[in-house]
């Protein structure tokens, strides 16, 4: 009895030990990964490793129709949120929802336009936080004030204060309900700011004050959309060459117009994207004429997908290698070694690797350790409020790109760059 007591004893105190060593651990910043909903059994919740994440965004509910969101799979969420917001918290990790995604934005516009509508979307979201007991939402509408993924309702004038409008109602209407639990409101944002008539909003401070967190999309920056290939996600741009945007200009951007660094979490992409240039590109730089519009099939997961919700998609392949399967299928040895006949190059200025296949011409633009060490280095030296990733379920199995996001938390990375700037 007296040796099953202190057994008892030794594991509580291991326990306790391991909360408070977690907690001491911490820079205080915060480490947010999506987790899409369409991942089902092919990667479990029980993937996830909440020791490091303390944020978890369950995508998406979209915007399909009418004043609500939806899910595509309901019975799906039914089984899957409980199970992700049971594991996050027994870890001291938070769940959201995020709304919206980038084939999930159509009537965003009209929504936050009418009030009667605002009202059934702020009524939705607190329905979902009682009945999932969630710890917030996330807004991830691609993009006020201009076109997305090709169906959108846009309304240039008006649908970035409509936004404001909307996310001042719905934290106040969380506020107002949840005093004790501190539900948080966060939002997914271009590289740039919000779209008006007059151009980029100057001031976006008013979105500052009622967010808990910005997270920037500092990734998609450059594919297939393009006719000259480029960074997926590249730290810093070469001006003239590719699109003159980036990792760092976007967090300089969003500062410069008003949102306070501690509530900027910019993201890292766990994936890269393959066009086909129609030159070789064995000796050259990453910035060639390429196929445009057409990318090549991605890893062995991509395949052949048309939005369901937007005729206007032409559908095809994505093009997409998360860096997990770039490891598992053999295109990376290590993670800085590329098998034959892939060709590895390293840009000093977009601070990413990217890779070259002679033998048909295939070009990949990534993230890897290195890249997202200099990163997150890069977030730490700006005090931002921590960083986001894009997608939990893409890195390698023992978790290459996560390692070195997770020093956003230890406050340690490996890179010795300091503060950089475009």
């Amino acid at each position: 009895m007296r040796l099953f007591l202190s057994h008892l004893l030794f594991l509580a105190l291991g326990i306790t030990n391991s909360v408070v060593n977690a907690a001491s651990s911490s820079s205080g910043k915060t480490l947010t990964g999506y987790f899409p909903n369409w991942l089902y059994a092919r990667w479990p919740v029980s993937n996830i490793d909440f020791t490091k994440y303390t944020h978890i965004n369950y995508a998406f509910a979209i915007m399909a129709k009418g004043s609500t969101p939806e899910w595509t799979d309901a019975q799906q969420v039914e089984t899957q949120l409980p199970e992700l917001v049971k594991a996050a918290h027994a870890k001291n990790a938070k769940v959201l929802i995020s709304v919206g995604g980038w084939s999930g934005c159509l009537t965003f516009s009209s929504m936050v336009g009418d009030a009667s509508k605002r009202k059934d979307f702020i009524k939705w979201s607190t329905d979902q936080i009682d009945k999932y007991d969630i710890d917030g939402i996330d807004i991830d509408w691609e993009y006020p004030g201009r076109q997305g993924a090709g169906c959108n309702e846009v309304d240039k004038e008006n649908d970035a204060k409509n936004l404001l409008t909307l996310l001042q109602e719905l934290r106040s209407a969380m506020d107002k309900k949840y005093k004790k639990d501190n539900k948080e409101l966060t939002a997914a944002v271009h590289v740039r700011t919000f779209d008006t008539p007059s151009g980029k909003m100057e001031d976006v401070s008013a979105f500052g004050k009622v967010l808990d967190r910005i997270n920037i999309m500092a990734y998609d920056i450059n594919g297939a959309f393009n006719s000259t290939s480029g960074p997926n996600a590249p730290f810093n741009f070469e001006p003239g060459l590719g699109c003159d945007d980036s990792y760092v200009s976007s967090i300089e951007t969003w500062i410069k117009a008003g949102v306070p660094a501690s509530k900027i979490s910019p993201g890292l992409a766990f994936y890269g994207r393959s066009t086909t240039s129609t030159v070789d590109m064995s000796k050259t730089n990453q910035y060639q004429p390429q196929v445009q519009g057409k990318p090549p099939k991605g890893d062995k997961l991509d395949a052949y997908w048309q939005d369901p919700n937007c005729p206007k998609d032409p559908g095809g392949m994505s093009g997409i290698w998360r860096y997990g399967n770039l490891r598992s299928e053999g295109v990376l040895t290590a993670p800085d070694k590329a098998a034959a006949p892939w060709i590895r190059k390293w840009d000093k200025v977009t601070q990413t690797p990217w890779l070259f296949n002679p033998k048909d011409k295939t070009f990949i633009s990534y993230d890897d350790p290195k890249s997202i060490s200099i990163k997150v280095d890069h977030a730490l030296c700006k005090d931002l409020g921590g960083v986001m990733v894009f997608s939990v379920d893409e890195d390698s199995s023992n978790n290459e790109l996560l390692n070195e996001a997770y020093k956003i938390r230890t406050g340690s990375s490996s890179s010795s760059k300091s503060c950089q700037s475009n």
